[in-house]
């Protein structure tokens, strides 16, 4: 499953180039029947991986992206990427693409 994003400004936010707003795409969701509580678990899963992002910057060594990448292809959080890559499809499995060939 595909969720479509990108990058919004929000109140705050200095510039445009650097956003601190996610904006969520929700047909690939409210199509395979995602309803409000669903929205919320996948907004918690943003949050995670926001939060392990940010934990990865205080890591990595230097600001530019490839030394992100780097840090982030570590052992131990590589092992924490595939533990919520697989939270992630376990719950969207939950909600197959097709119904029968009717939405």
């Amino acid at each position: 499953m595909k969720v479509i994003t990108n990058k919004n400004i929000v109140p705050g936010d200095v510039s445009a180039m650097v956003s601190g707003g996610i904006r969520v795409g929700t047909p690939a969701l409210t199509s395979r029947r995602f309803a409000e509580e669903d929205l919320v678990k996948v907004v918690e899963f943003f949050d995670t991986v926001v939060k392990l992002a940010l934990k990865i910057k205080v890591d990595t060594k230097g600001t530019k992206l490839k030394e992100f990448v780097s840090t982030m292809k570590s052992d131990a959080y590589m092992s924490e990427i595939a533990k919520l890559c697989h939270e992630v499809e376990k719950y969207a499995k939950q909600f197959p693409t097709t119904n029968g060939g009717s939405l």
